[in-house]
């Protein structure tokens, strides 16, 4: 499993509402992604958004965030993304497992 964690730039006085609205008209287009396996929406309160994805594979991830998507970000966001790619040996999910034993 390969963790992807994107940062970029937003404007100063971003509010949480005007990036959740962001945010929900861009997730539809991730639903049915083949082998994204979860995405984070991300915002630090003040002038940085971003996401946190896991995919099952790092050619998948690697294919996905290409040129095309770089320069998509760069445009919305008037500066690169910073990506940076994790490999995840070990994972836990503690809302899973509290199903699971409901």
């Amino acid at each position: 499993m390969i963790a992807a964690l994107v940062l970029f730039p937003v404007p100063s006085g971003t509010t949480l509402d005007q990036m959740r609205e962001a945010y929900e008209l861009s997730a539809p287009r991730f639903r049915d992604v083949s082998e994204l396996l979860s995405k984070y929406y991300l915002f630090d309160g003040d002038t940085q958004g971003g996401a946190f994805y896991l995919w099952s594979t790092r050619a998948t991830a690697e294919s996905f965030f290409d040129a095309t998507w770089r320069e998509a970000l760069t445009e919305r966001y008037g500066a690169p993304p910073k990506l940076s790619m994790f490999e995840v040996p070990v994972a836990i999910d503690n809302v899973a497992t509290a199903r699971c034993q409901l």
